[in-house]
């Protein structure tokens, strides 16, 4: 527990300093462009967010930065059993959109600085858990990360903020659409049992194969639609 409250410090900190870095780079790189600012509201699998877009170079380069917030409840299976999870979804995305045709396609890259956390809690027999070896009531309670705070960000996209006008309104209004993914690194497991029936080598059992089922999620898939404004 105190490992894991270090890390959420030391990754609150990191958040912060993300956060902080996109009110002082976006205000400037608006101020050097020559069409307005950009803002996006959307939701997908990152949660809802909110986007800030503004001009590098009219019409081709764009720089965008945002903040994606959420939570879900799924049940799920793991390693075996059947869990209630809170997924929990907190990202920055600063990225760079170029668009090669001057129009609304886009190609994005940039990185994540990604909070996203899983908590999963069960209450299993014991003999479930792990090797088998314990018996009694077990109660698991778990919390999954992934190792990458800054996660490299690849896709497309359509839709231009900064210099769009799809309705042809007086403060141009458009579509947005982004569909790409982002690296994550491998999945971290803290797994407790609250009951103390099951023995510490079936837990540690029990926490590598959750580790293992989840080590498939290392590249997270981001699709989210939204509508944007321009000032």
């Amino acid at each position: 527990m105190v490992a894991r409250q270090t890390i959420g410090g030391t990754r609150r900190l990191g958040l912060q300093i993300a956060i902080g870095m996109l009110l002082l780079i976006l205000p400037m790189q608006a101020q050097a462009g020559v069409v307005g600012i950009g803002v996006t509201g959307k939701a997908g699998t990152t949660g809802l967010g909110v986007d800030v877009t503004v001009p590098l170079v009219s019409n081709w380069l764009n720089l965008r930065g945002g903040y994606n917030f959420g939570e879900l409840r799924p049940s799920i299976a793991q390693a075996g059993i059947d869990y209630k999870s809170d997924v929990h979804f907190e990202s920055v995305p600063i990225l760079l959109d170029l668009h090669p045709f001057h129009g609304n396609f886009r190609v994005t890259g940039g990185v994540f600085y990604n909070r996203n956390e899983l908590d999963l809690s069960s209450t299993v027999d014991a003999s479930t858990v792990g090797n088998g070896s314990s018996s009694g009531t077990a109660t698991l309670n778990a919390n999954v990360a992934w190792s990458k705070d800054f996660a490299p960000y690849l896709g497309i996209g359509w839709g231009n903020a900064a210099d769009d006008n799809t309705l042809d309104l007086p403060i141009a209004v458009g579509f947005s659409l982004d569909i790409g993914a982002f690296y994550q690194g491998s999945p971290s497991v803290l797994l407790s049992d609250s009951s103390g029936s099951v023995n510490p080598a079936d837990l540690e059992a029990e926490r590598q194969q959750l580790e293992d089922d989840l080590s498939g999620f290392k590249f997270y898939p981001v699709v989210t639609v939204g509508i944007h404004i321009r000032f």
